[in-house]
């Protein structure tokens, strides 16, 4: 890999490839729930979807990081753009991957014209990481501006409502 990543969309074909990221996050899953969730979420790609898989990857197709985003109104904050299942493995440990994936992710929100971003944290690896107020795995969502909030972690922008 030259040291570049592309963020794209996960194809259909590519369901079955990234189960292993999946798996290494939550080793409980079985292959076929995997399966069923993903094509359920990417199927009739087309204009005004509001929902779907963003993968990093290698210029080679390899893929490094996945999340699931639900673009949907909010009582409090108008619309927002709503994140799950944020995996990323960065084998250069730089966290360059994790970096552009969020990065890609607050993009989509600002064109879809979201006042914030809710990172859910169902993951119980990540919950105990945001425990430890020195834990680098947390270090890349602090520093795009995520905080705390309960098993969430929220960024608004400068318009947002607070």
């Amino acid at each position: 890999m030259a040291g570049s990543y592309l963020v794209r969309p996960l194809g259909v074909e590519q369901i079955a490839q990234a189960y292993p990221l999946v798996s290494f996050f939550d080793p409980t899953l079985t292959q076929e729930q995997w399966s069923d969730y993903a094509g359920a979420l990417i199927a009739h790609v087309g204009a005004g979807k509001d929902h779907s898989i963003i993968t990093v990857q290698s210029t080679q197709g390899a893929i490094y990081g996945l999340s699931v985003y639900w673009v949907r109104p909010d009582l409090r904050q108008g619309r927002i753009l709503e994140i799950e299942n944020f995996v990323v493995v960065d084998i250069t440990g730089n966290r360059k991957a994790a970096v552009v994936l969020l990065r890609a992710l607050e993009d989509l929100a600002r064109r879809s014209e979201c006042n914030c971003i809710t990172l859910g944290l169902l993951n119980p690896q990540m919950r105990k990481w945001l425990r430890e107020p020195n834990n680098p795995a947390m270090d890349v969502f602090r520093a795009a501006g995520f905080r705390g909030e309960q098993l969430r972690l929220r960024k608004c922008f400068a318009a947002a409502v607070t």
